[in-house]
């Protein structure tokens, strides 16, 4: 990364000092200036302020006055790295790929196999979180490239539908048609690297993702928690089955790097288990189907920045039973996740 100065050079002061002192011209309409490390306009009035920036980057509005005290002030930050650039926002979930990448990757792989859009029905087990659903992300784009898709998932991308929602599903498919089923917990990665955290377009405080991950993380961890025994709130259901199912996979969280990142991984096991079993006792799904695509993963929610997706599954089942792994062929070799998962990996 960029090298820290602490200290700016004469040059560096003196063209801080022309951008401050043009500024208070009246033709000029903004001043640019550092602040929290990076640098960016800021409005002088004869416009709003814009808000496309990262609500907790936002400063208040200046004067031209304040402006050039405050460029003074904070002339040393003009040349320091960016954070969110230094950071590696995949340091946990290796082998994550935007999602175009991930798009490109699995219509490649079907398409070999007479995957189309006529006779495919797509079906998505993710978070209900509206992030997931972002515009050009895998998500949409999957929905673009093969049509009309069916929710299976719920809170933290369990398949809620359950066998019945799975059956409907499946019963939808065109005649002796295929089905793609994609499943996957998701995690924020927020602006400074931290996982499970993002911001969030208007909100100048930091939010969870995924949300439900993390309160049951938070709620298991606090002293003389026990989780649910049952279902006893109905109107809370999802979130009594996240504990109850988290619970047992946490007893490794304090020997791994990142403990979110650990329950990420815990949370795609999760949905792993419940999504295959799923599949295993629903044989009326063949009725109508000739073979089941399956590709399971980690969302990986940027703001401001691309969207990512790790898989970790990828395979085919066709109605007399033939299992076929096309990850080696699609993605390569499978990331040696390991060293995240501490004692349970072992």
């Amino acid at each position: 990364g960029a090298q820290r100065r602490l200290s700016p050079s004469r040059s560096d002061t003196m063209h801080l000092l022309a951008h401050a002192i043009v500024a208070l011209l009246p033709s000029q309409p903004s001043l640019t200036i550092a602040a929290a490390g990076r640098s960016r306009p800021l409005q002088m009035g004869l416009e709003p302020p814009s808000r496309s920036q990262a609500s907790p980057l936002m400063q208040p509005h200046l004067s031209r006055r304040s402006a050039l005290a405050g460029a003074l002030c904070l002339a040393p930050t003009l040349i320091l790295p960016d954070s969110a650039i230094a950071a590696d926002p995949f340091k946990y979930f290796p082998g994550a790929r935007t999602s175009a990448e991930i798009d490109d990757a699995i219509f490649g792989a079907l398409e070999m196999r007479g995957y189309t859009k006529s006779n495919t029905l797509f079906a998505h087990s993710v978070c209900s979180d509206e992030v997931n659903f972002a515009e050009k992300e895998l998500i949409d784009l999957l929905r673009k490239r093969w049509g009309e898709s069916f929710t299976l998932g719920g809170l933290a991308g369990v398949p809620f539908a359950g066998k019945a929602g799975l059956s409907a599903y499946a019963h939808h498919v065109p005649d002796e048609g295929k089905l793609l089923i994609v499943f996957a917990p998701h995690v924020g990665v927020g602006y400074d690297g931290s996982v499970g955290a993002i911001e969030r377009a208007g909100v100048v405080a930091g939010s969870s993702a995924c949300g439900a991950a993390v309160g049951a993380y938070k709620t298991l961890s606090k002293p003389g928690v026990n989780p649910p025994s049952d279902f006893g709130d109905m109107n809370d259901l999802q979130f009594d089955y996240i504990k109850m199912k988290l619970n047992p996979k946490l007893s490794g969280v304090k020997a791994a790097p990142n403990d979110m990142a650990f329950v990420t991984y815990q949370m795609y096991a999760m949905v792993k288990e419940a999504m295959l079993a799923q599949i295993a006792a629903s044989p009326g799904i063949w009725d109508d189907c000739s073979e089941l695509a399956v590709l399971g993963g980690v969302q990986i929610n940027r703001y401001k920045n691309k969207d990512a997706f790790q898989p970790l599954m990828f395979q085919t089942l066709t109605k007399a039973g033939k299992r076929t792994d096309l990850y080696p062929s699609t993605f390569g070799k499978m990331p040696e996740l390991a060293p995240l998962l501490g004692d349970a990996s072992k």
